[in-house]
């Protein structure tokens, strides 16, 4: 079975037979106004941690092992490279950094959805690992075809996809008359290993929610229409490892500028589909037929390149990553359902011990979509920093306001009030006031006290019979769209008048 892609630089796809614990981003800082969006914060980025890389290809996020992967070529003193491919920890047991050394150049990392097996590309094979707890073992190498433009791969429907491409002529990696391919190993199971499609260009790759896989071919003149695929791989049954479902050119009727791809990522549902295109910004294409789609999202602001785009696989987050200058927001980060009105996190890199831009596909997801791994660099693409975001830090803050409370006399009620400010979101559920009651030694839990529409509270409580110090810690666990809160109460409470005291007469 053959599918056509169209000519030119697109991709003409033969379907044969047979993707060092960052530090954590601290929301801190003054505010300034973005370039092209007046009166929006930026935040600017905390430090990050320097990576010993020179180059930087591709990164993915092990879920299961809990680490970050990330593939490039490390310079030693003696000027000697090499290349190297780093874990780093996030959770989890094991060395915060797993790494392996392999000949330079290096390009390309997937993971296996178990995290018992990782890939790296190399100029003639995959590289193949297994992994336990930080520690790398070579494999047998995985046979490819010769690769002197850098190699892409990743892991979907239970497959190891990767690109092979040498050039054919001494215009190298960039000359149109060569020819690429998109290849596929063989599994455990005994599914064969081949090519399943050629390219006349370089070509990236994206894997997706229940076996998708985008391929986007870079374009070759400015003036070059290539067309961007998107397939699910199958049992291959058939005798075809992907089932064809839709491709795209962004040129519109043949004029203008094709697709400038930078990175692409499926939401978590495999709906959607968001490109970054250099010179369109974000597009949002329907995940399942590649056909446009409207893009409620706010943009990078005016003059930041797009380079990176990623949807958190829990469903709840889209990023946006971008090269600026100054304190443009060179990445934002919002709900990834739109319909939640709040103004994205926006944060700019712009430092000697935070890089200058979010590199081109340096952005990931953890699993649960509580971090956002971002990778930056220099403005000469020699220096790399990893940051970890946490994706709270995004959500609308909550707050207890006006907390008082009446009388305190031991062994009698007491009544607090106070009121939830949600920050004018409404929140999805009814919240409700989780409450501990701390006495010298004794903690009790007492149970939680629901929240009126207008975010006040009422607590009523009887005090121990011992006058003293009690606090009232008062909670809010957050939601969908607020940020956790808590709040401490200290009362003072008395003897009741006319209580006769032990001892006295």
């Amino acid at each position: 079975m053959k599918k056509s892609l169209g000519r030119g630089s697109g991709l003409t796809a033969v379907l044969l037979a047979g993707a060092l614990a960052g530090s954590t981003m601290a929301v801190t800082g003054t505010a300034s106004a973005a370039s092209g969006a007046a009166a929006v914060a930026v935040v600017p980025a905390g430090p990050g941690r320097e990576l010993s890389t020179a180059s930087f290809t591709q990164m993915t996020v092990d879920d299961a092992g809990r680490r970050v992967w990330i593939a490039g070529d490390r310079v030693h003193p003696d000027g000697s490279r090499r290349g190297e491919v780093i874990g780093v920890l996030y959770g989890g047991a094991g060395p915060a950094v797993a790494s392996a050394d392999m000949s330079a150049p290096l390009s390309g990392v997937a993971v296996d959805p178990t995290g018992s097996k990782v890939y790296a590309g190399q100029s003639d094979h995959i590289a193949n690992y297994s992994h336990e707890n930080g520690s790398l073992h070579p494999l047998d190498p995985i046979p490819a075809p010769a690769d002197d433009c850098g190699r892409e791969l990743v892991h979907t429907g239970g497959r190891l996809f990767f690109t092979s491409r040498a050039p054919a002529s001494p215009e190298g990696c960039d000359d149109p008359v060569g020819i690429g391919s998109v290849g596929v190993a063989a599994t455990a199971d005994g599914d064969g290993a081949g090519e399943v499609m050629y390219s006349y260009t370089r070509v990236h790759l994206e894997g997706g929610p229940g076996g998708l896989l985008v391929t986007a071919p870079e374009r070759w003149s400015p003036t070059d229409d290539p067309d961007l695929g998107i397939y699910r791989v199958t049992d291959g049954a058939d005798g075809n490892v992907l089932e064809f479902l839709g491709e795209r050119r962004f040129a519109e009727g043949g004029t203008g500028p094709g697709m400038d791809f930078r990175d692409a990522d499926f939401s978590a549902d495999g709906s959607v589909l968001a490109v970054a295109d250099g010179v369109r910004g974000t597009v949002l294409l329907g995940g399942q037929d590649a056909r446009f789609l409207d893009n409620p999202y706010a943009p990078l602001p005016e003059g930041v390149a797009p380079t990176a785009v990623a949807f958190s696989p829990d469903g709840k987050w889209f990023a946006q990553g971008g090269a600026g200058s100054g304190d443009a927001a060179d990445l934002t980060l919002a709900f990834a359902d739109p319909s939640v009105e709040r103004q994205p996190l926006r944060i700019a890199f712009d430092d000697e011990d935070a890089g200058r831009r979010v590199v081109p596909r340096g952005m990931e997801f953890s699993g649960d979509g509580e971090q956002l791994f971002v990778v930056t660099s220099d403005h000469e693409g020699t220096k790399f920093w990893l940051h970890t975001i946490q994706t709270r830090e995004a959500l609308a803050p909550s707050s207890f306001v006006d907390v008082a409370h009446g009388p305190a006399i031991a062994g009698k009620p007491i009544r607090v009030t106070g009121r939830l400010d949600l920050d004018g979101l409404a929140p999805i559920e009814a919240p409700q006031v989780t409450v501990q009651r701390m006495a010298g030694p004794d903690v009790t839990d007492l149970p939680p006290v629901p929240v009126a529409e207008d975010g006040t509270f009422v607590l009523e409580d009887i005090l121990p019979d011992r006058a003293g110090d009690v606090f009232y810690v008062l909670g809010y666990a957050g939601d969908e769209v607020h940020y956790r809160a808590e709040h401490w109460l200290h009362v003072s409470t008395a003897e009741a008048s006319g209580t006769v005291t032990r001892g006295r007469r």
